[in-house]
């Protein structure tokens, strides 16, 4: 009876120990379950940022782009090369009309300076004419004004 007491006994403390293994190993599961989640979360996310970025593209693709790409460096290249020959080209245009620039002034000046006393002189009787033509608004204007002033009078009566 003691034995068998006694066998009770280890066979209740390995059924103890075999729960005890169940459940470390159902929370080992569990935990392998989540784990396996979060990777799976994680891959679809690279997938999309892969997708995004381009990285998940055939060698195919990417040669065809880089072609592409090449292709657009050169024409541009290409404008660039035709801008700098038109700058140059309107650099010295540009240099030219402003060595006749120079000289129109040159001129300019010389002609100024010759005809100068004779403008003003032309000036001064504007000027004169001017003056004679101002003192005559005046004298019409205070003319106007005292025939306002007479009919604003009669109106008034």
């Amino acid at each position: 009876m003691e034995k068998l007491e006694e066998e009770k006994m280890c066979l209740s403390l390995d059924v103890d120990v075999q729960k005890m293994e169940v459940e470390k190993v159902k929370k080992e599961k569990r935990k392998i379950e989540e784990d396996r989640d979060d990777l799976k979360t994680h891959y679809k996310k690279a997938q999309v940022t892969l997708k995004r970025v381009g990285l998940g593209r055939s060698s195919e693709q990417w040669q065809y782009e880089i072609q592409e790409e090449r292709a657009k460096a050169e024409y541009w290249e290409k404008k660039f090369q035709e801008m700098q020959s038109c700058n140059q080209a309107l650099e010295k245009e540009n240099q030219g009309l402003k060595v006749k620039v120079t000289e129109v002034g040159r001129s300019l000046h010389h002609y100024r300076s010759h005809n100068s006393a004779a403008e003003l002189k032309a000036s001064l009787n504007k000027i004169v004419e001017m003056k004679h033509n101002i003192g005559g608004l005046e004298a019409a204007q205070q003319g106007c004004e005292l025939r306002i002033e007479q009919l604003e009078v009669r109106e008034e009566q």
